[in-house]
């Protein structure tokens, strides 16, 4: 039975030959694609009509299938990348090989078809379960999402599940894109003491030193020789951009704060588990000599993530080797907890044990 109060409830959608499982109560509208990684493709604030997940333009509705052209250039995550909060696992963002596994670019996971079932449609809460099942690999990655009566917070539980006879490693990856309105002028506020870059040997464009870590949340520009506050979001068409990685957390928790709303979009982790974040911000911008204004981009796209991870960025047999990745048990799991939310707090940790 639900409440017609709080308009809790659990409901199935069809949106452009997608099937869509919807949750929602009166405040927040959190919208579920099972069949492509369990992505999340809107996580909305209803009373202000503002959904924080970035909607990557150029892959506008969101597509499963890749073009039949070759993969390069991880063509295999831009075919598809809309702009969702997707699970980059196993093998972090680097395309590898996982132990004989062929493994493209942010893992298999992120476009894994998932099974998902409700457990729970009450008057206080809604509960639902999805699992994935790895071809490539040995893995199965369980989530159980909560949300309460009258909560704007998210309550996830995660376990990944090791079926071969020997332990595994793994990068743990989550991968949630932001835009729209709430990140106009918006900060990353995350108590970190570090910020890092890999080396990418000038492999790639980059508008930041490489191979530095220092203090967050300061780095160094290649260009014009000043200091970049990257816990500033880039302003749109700015053609600022960058990736950076966090460590060091006092706590695992990492806000999107706008001031001038008084409202941000948060999320609290275990910082044992997870303990770097990961952050992309680019402001987009058509002529402007910026990374991403050829392929794939063209010049769009106004966004900032915060990825929790449980290693840096780095190629997988790298992350192994400098025992930089969790550890599977053999036939058994690991799991964690996250919560994920409006806030009207920036500096104000949730308690990880409520949802």
């Amino acid at each position: 039975m639900k409440s017609s109060r709080s308009n809790l409830r659990i409901r199935r959608a069809h949106r452009h030959g997608a099937e869509l499982l919807i949750l929602e109560n009166r405040r927040v509208r959190v919208t579920i694609w099972p069949e492509h990684g369990a992505a999340i493709l809107g996580f909305e604030d209803i009373g202000r009509k503002l959904d924080v997940m970035w909607k990557n333009p150029m892959v506008q509705p969101p597509r499963r299938t890749l073009l039949a052209q070759p993969i390069e250039r991880n063509s295999d995550i831009y075919d598809v990348l809309d702009g969702s909060w997707f699970l980059s696992l196993p093998t972090g963002w680097f395309p590898t090989d996982y132990f004989g596994a062929p493994i493209g670019g942010h893992g298999e996971f992120r476009v894994l078809p998932f099974e998902a079932e409700i457990l729970e449609e009450s008057r206080e809460r809604v509960r639902v379960k999805v699992v994935g099942k790895s071809i490539r690999t040995p893995f199965v990655m369980e989530r159980i999402w909560e949300l309460g009566r009258d909560s704007e917070v998210l309550g996830w539980e995660e376990t990944l599940t090791n079926r071969s006879g020997t332990a595994r490693p793994c990068a743990w990856l989550h991968h949630p894109a932001f835009g729209g309105a709430l990140i106009q002028g918006a900060e990353l506020r995350v108590p970190a003491r570090t910020i890092a870059t890999y080396d990418f040997n000038r492999q790639i464009g980059t508008q930041v030193k490489q191979g530095y870590r220092g203090q967050w949340p300061f780095i160094p520009e290649l260009r014009g020789g000043g200091m970049r506050d990257c816990s500033k979001v880039p302003a749109a068409g700015s053609g600022v951009d960058h990736s950076v990685q966090m460590t060091d957390l006092s706590v695992g928790w990492g806000c999107i704060w706008n001031q001038s709303a008084r409202r941000g979009f948060a999320l609290r982790w275990d910082e044992r588990f997870f303990p770097w974040a990961w952050s992309w911000a680019r402001g987009g911008g058509h002529g402007v000599q910026s990374v991403g204004e050829d392929y794939p981009f063209w010049g769009h796209g106004h966004l900032i993530t915060l990825q929790p991870s449980t290693s840096p960025v780095g190629p997988f047999s790298e992350l192994v080797s400098a025992g930089q990745v969790a550890m599977v048990p053999a036939g058994g799991s690991l799991s964690t907890r996250l919560l994920s939310g409006f806030t009207d707090q920036p500096d104000d940790p949730w308690d990880l044990g409520q949802a």
